[in-house]
């Protein structure tokens, strides 16, 4: 009876982990803009904390706006330049005002835009995209 109790009860939690992120994806883009923020920040040029949270774009076309990019080989490029962009537009602080938010269908998928006013007038349109589950940046304009 405990092994049916403990079966269950991973099954259970192995479901809701496949599910991914939960929430709107206007809740979820801010949820994953805040953890971008932070691991964007002056790392001192260690951007390994936003793996997992940003599109790959590199070089692999079969990888290209269908995976996320992690903190290994070229794949750490993506991440330095998406973060490098997105420092520069903190220029030092941490803080945004969310603005508009908006979905445009494309074909890599549907791109969830988020505009962003950030310290000092500057304002930018992040665009992520639903990678297996999580929403990650896949454009800055």
């Amino acid at each position: 009876m405990n092994t049916r109790k403990l079966f269950a009860l991973i099954a259970a939690t192995v479901l809701l982990s496949a599910c991914g992120e939960s929430g709107t994806p206007q809740e979820r883009v801010e949820n994953n803009l805040s953890k971008l923020v932070k691991a964007c920040s002056d790392q001192g040029g260690d951007y390994s904390d936003a793996a997992g949270l940003v599109v790959y774009n590199g070089s692999d076309r079969d990888r290209k706006f269908k995976d996320l990019a992690s903190a290994e080989g070229e794949d750490r490029s993506v991440l330095n330049s998406t973060c490098y962009q997105l420092s520069k537009l903190m220029n030092g602080k941490n803080s945004y005002v969310l603005t508009q938010f908006a979905e445009e269908p494309e074909s890599e998928g549907t791109w969830y835009i988020q505009t962003v006013k950030f310290d000092g007038d500057r304002t930018a349109q992040l665009a992520f995209l639903d990678i297996n589950g999580t929403m990650a940046l896949g454009d800055i304009d």
